[in-house]
């Protein structure tokens, strides 16, 4: 597996020095190895215990200049236990190797209580404690029950056992994704059922505490979790109908069919030429002829979807399995950063793609909550139609990546080729083509 090494800047809060070891008379920063695509605050804080024994809570993380090459992570250290192999050594005292003047400076910053966050201070986790501990009525005494999942830019998510053994939930976000905080406090007051539970909020912070709903579901749920998911789904949105105005004044995303449907001919034309510029032989390129005709297609599976009487409702958009949480009593949905609002059965689509084994027991339990405001016709062409629109409107996401005059980044291009070919099969369902041709 893939690593990244980090230098871990361990910083004693009250002192502001920062531990190391030292090796031919110089001082060097402790260094872990990461796996990518794992998260990152999360492994840096098991491999610092693992390796010396220290509760740490990460504070940032950053990637050093090419010409310097790894990455840092600025943490504190939450007990005063010293690993023998390190010594306390003042940030001055590093080598231009181990610490750039800009690097020196984010740490200035920090020990100045002038970091880009509050969320970067030293002292916030302390801070966050106290709260917690007003919040809930429970006392939090060990460092070690502090278990960190993301960190950096204004954005913290980490799980805190209590000492009586309760679990809970802390979570802020930053830009982009501070909207998060503002549509979850929303929901929680729409439909609380189906959220975690919502303990506290701290608004200087965007952050809010939950309590512990459960673990995620499986990567191929059960047929029983699907459809326990599908019917928990269906009844939320039950809870948001008619509430469009105060879903997107809380930053919800604007993915009604009209509105996907006026920027087709955008995507299918940054499709036409991300296709062109494929380099891969892995799998063919998408003629630009086919990609014309799946913009047609596409117009008039939204055209049949706008004259169905279905209403606008929450969609989730992030339909993951790990997004779905539950205690086999409940089941709740949590991340609800690329909330939209539009049509239902784009969630019920996206249930199905959660395990195809069990689709149709998930349409059918969206057949039986929607039978009683629609009819069986409805439901059944909605559920015909909705599978190409579900990718689409995946890739069209918040539609602000739309007619950006800078060059997105190649893995978009590929993440959008991808998703085109999925679009193309989908297109060619007999279903879909009989029912476009009435």
């Amino acid at each position: 597996m893939e690593t990244i090494e980090y230098r871990c800047v361990l910083v004693r809060p009250r002192s502001r020095v920062v531990l190391a070891f030292v090796d031919a008379g110089r001082f060097h920063l402790p260094r872990v190895h990461i796996p990518r695509a794992t998260r990152t605050a999360r492994e840096i804080q098991k491999a610092i215990r693992s390796k010396w024994g220290l509760d740490i809570f990460v504070l940032e993380t950053w990637v050093a200049p090419d010409s310097i090459g790894g990455a840092y992570a600025i943490a504190r250290l939450l007990t005063p236990e010293m690993a023998s192999s390190l010594i306390d050594v003042p940030v001055e005292q590093f080598t231009a190797s181990e610490l750039i003047e800009a690097d020196c400076r984010r740490l200035y910053l920090l020990f100045e209580i002038r970091p880009n966050s509050p969320l970067s201070e030293l002292g916030w986790i302390d801070e966050a404690i106290v709260w917690m501990e007003a919040a809930t009525g429970c006392t939090f005494a060990s460092s070690r029950n502090l278990e960190q999942w993301n960190v950096g830019g204004g954005f913290a998510l980490f799980r805190a056992r209590a000492d009586n053994g309760q679990h809970y939930w802390f979570k802020a976000t930053g830009k982009p994704n501070t909207h998060e905080f503002v549509i979850t406090r929303l929901l929680c007051q729409l439909c609380p059922e189906f959220l975690p539970k919502l303990v506290a909020i701290r608004e200087e912070w965007n952050a809010w505490l939950t309590e512990h709903a459960g673990d995620p579901l499986a990567d191929a749920p059960s047929e029983h979790e699907l459809v326990s998911a599908a019917s928990c789904m269906a009844r939320l949105q039950f809870h948001t109908i008619g509430r469009t105005e105060e879903l997107f004044a809380a930053g919800a995303v604007d993915q009604r069919v009209p509105v996907l449907r006026r920027h087709i001919d955008t995507v299918i034309d940054y499709l036409i030429g991300a296709m062109a510029r494929q380099t891969s032989t892995k799998a063919s390129p998408l003629s630009r002829d086919r990609l014309m005709e799946l913009g047609q297609i596409l117009r008039d599976v939204c055209f049949r979807l706008e004259a169905l009487p279905i209403p606008d409702g929450l969609i989730h958009n992030d339909l993951n399995s790990g997004n779905i949480l539950s205690d086999d009593a409940n089941l709740v949905f949590t991340d609800w950063s690329e909330a939209a609002v539009g049509n239902p059965f784009l969630s019920c689509e996206r249930l199905c793609q959660l395990n195809r084994a069990h689709a149709e027991s998930a349409r059918n339990v969206y057949r039986d909550h929607w039978s009683l405001r629609l009819s069986a016709e409805t439901i059944d062409e909605a559920i015909v139609l909705t599978p190409l629109l579900a990718i689409y409107a995946y890739l069209y996401g918040r539609g602000d990546w739309l007619g950006q005059t800078v060059v997105l980044r190649p893995q978009f291009a590929s993440y959008a080729r991808s998703l085109a070919r999925h679009m193309d099969r989908a297109a060619k369902d007999s279903s879909l083509l009989e029912l476009l041709c009435h």
